[in-house]
């Protein structure tokens, strides 16, 4: 088959992605062609939905830059090697790399938008093609691979796929409906079909062939073995997901309630001692931990129970003070709003009669009710906006001697908690000291087996004040981990309460501010306004 001169061109002069040549090939679907042309001069990246680059000579997928909107993108026939620059691309539904030198599909991981349909709402019924195209799923609504393009839909083709690999990329997408990776090497495979529809899940069309049930059915019986460790591979990889979404919630949980560390802190206590790693060489002089750990973890647990019970009293104290503030201002704003339509309705009755005005009418005397009722709204929506303050101060004063208590009371809780883990901690001092002395005796008999310890051991045990020493540093260690997690969390508390309610107040002052701010201005442009009437109408007659 005869090589077309475009395609001769794309293999000889490479290009790359400019922003003028992005312009050039922007696509507007059953845009008027009277207007499409100025349309495309004007239109933002970020309003673009669809590009075009087939036959541009392009080597590298790049600068694609702020196009937000782009849910389709043709880079048919061209050099492209590698997939890649595509992942912030969050609105791609339509993919078409046929006709390029790719050798695996890759670099498409990121597009994770769930899919809209292409073409939008509007374009003719023709132009619609079956949900999801080829790399569809989490992101990609299509991919297609194929050696010869017949179909607007994400191509390939053409290009050097050859290892099953690639469709085992793809099973990711889960909304995927149609692949086409006809013309590549893997093609050739006797079971290229059926490995892609027992490795898919979902598939509607496969190389643009409609894909039955039971041909789904036999595919997966072929491949039964091997889908059968995937699946346990994914369930466990499911369970590894799910496991780590539920640790990043409970530690955002810990971290918004102010209870960041508390549960490490026993954990964190042994890995920065830095005397424990030669203790644990002593045989048995560490056992005493793993009772004072227990203890400490039920201490922990119950500081957590009271913690949490706190923080959500202040998320419901915060809740029911904004509604409160809302209602209030609800009510306020809509005793401002009738007072100012019983002006304005006063001023165009008055707009209206001066317009139907018999020439001995007195101009003056006719404005002279709208200003003097203007000057009473004034003082009005000032009445409005005092009593909104005071009312909004007793609420901010309200708030901030409950929300004061709450945060006071937890206070006190970390102070019981922490003084509990410091007795843990004290308990356990004496418990390893004690024990220290006796190891301290029974390896310094005759006919010990301390030369059978390691080294740090029997430094340890041939040295008492060095022993004893050493457990006086792993304590000292231990104590400052707990007063330092206290005083933060102490801090912390006290801060977060200070910036709310500190920062209620600041709103409150600006919002009040604002709105003595839009009465005098409303009120001067008014008064403008009138004046400007008055003297048209004198002019007028005049």
């Amino acid at each position: 088959m005869p090589v077309s001169l475009e395609r001769l061109i794309a293999e000889v002069e490479p290009n790359v992605i400019t922003d003028a040549l992005t312009r050039e090939c922007i696509q507007v679907v059953g845009a008027d062609p009277d207007t499409s042309a100025d349309k495309l001069k004007r239109m933002r990246f970020s309003e673009v939905e669809a590009l075009a680059f087939s036959f541009r000579s392009i080597s590298v997928i790049n600068n694609l830059n702020g196009l937000s909107l782009l849910s389709k993108l043709q880079l048919d026939n061209n050099q492209i090697l590698v997939i890649a620059n595509l992942g912030h691309l969050s609105s791609l539904t339509w993919l078409d790399l046929s006709f390029n030198k790719i050798a695996k599909i890759e670099g498409l991981d990121k597009l994770t938008h769930t899919g809209r349909p292409w073409p939008p709402s509007g374009a003719p019924p023709c132009e619609r093609l079956p949900a999801a195209a080829a790399l569809a799923g989490r992101g990609l609504d299509r991919v297609d691979v194929q050696r010869h393009s017949f179909s607007p839909s994400h191509t390939a083709g053409n290009n050097s796929l050859s290892a099953m690999d690639n469709v085992m990329y793809l099973r990711q997408f889960k909304q995927l409906r149609l692949v086409n990776l006809a013309g590549n090497p893997l093609c050739k495979g006797h079971d290229y079909r059926s490995y892609v529809l027992s490795h898919v899940k979902g598939l509607t069309y496969l190389d643009y062939r409609r894909v039955a049930a039971p041909e789904v059915s036999a595919a997966v019986e072929q491949h039964q073995d091997e889908m059968i460790e995937i699946g346990e591979r994914e369930e466990q990889a499911l369970g590894e997901e799910r496991a780590a979404a539920e640790k990043a919630t409970h530690e955002a949980l810990m971290k918004e309630a102010n209870l960041d560390g508390a549960e490490a802190l026993a954990d964190v206590m042994v890995r920065e001692d830095p005397e424990w790693q030669r203790l644990v060489q002593v045989p048995g002089l560490t056992d005493p931990w793993n009772d004072i750990r227990d203890k400490f973890n039920v201490a922990t647990d119950e500081f957590k129970v009271l913690i949490l019970d706190s923080h959500t009293r202040k998320k419901s104290e915060h809740r029911e003070w904004l509604a409160a503030v809302r209602g209030l201002m609800e009510e306020r704003d809509g005793a401002a709003k009738a007072a100012l339509g019983s002006y304005e309705k006063l001023k165009k009755r008055t707009i209206r009669a001066m317009q139907d005005n018999a020439a001995d009418t007195d101009v003056r005397s006719l404005v002279l009710g709208p200003k003097v009722r203007l000057m009473s709204l004034k003082d009005e929506l000032l009445d409005i906006e005092m009593e909104a303050v005071e009312q909004l101060a007793a609420l901010l004063q309200e708030f901030d001697r409950n929300y004061s208590e709450i945060a006071d009371a937890n206070k006190g809780q970390y102070n019981a908690h922490f003084t509990q883990v410091r007795d843990l901690q004290n308990m356990f001092l004496n418990q390893v000291s004690t024990l220290a002395i006796t190891l301290y005796e029974k390896y310094n008999q005759e006919n010990s087996d301390l030369d059978s310890l390691p080294e740090e051991a029997r430094q340890l045990l041939q040295d008492k004040d060095g022993l004893l020493n050493a457990l006086q540093t792993s304590h000292d260690a231990h104590m400052a981990k707990i007063d330092g997690l206290e005083d933060r969390l102490t801090s912390t508390e006290l801060r977060r309460a200070n910036e709310l309610t500190s920062g209620n107040v600041v709103w409150a002052h600006k919002r009040n501010r604002d709105r003595i701010t839009e009465i005098i201005n409303y009120v001067e442009r008014n008064v403008v306004e009138l004046d400007e009437l008055a003297g048209e109408e004198e002019a007028g007659e005049g």
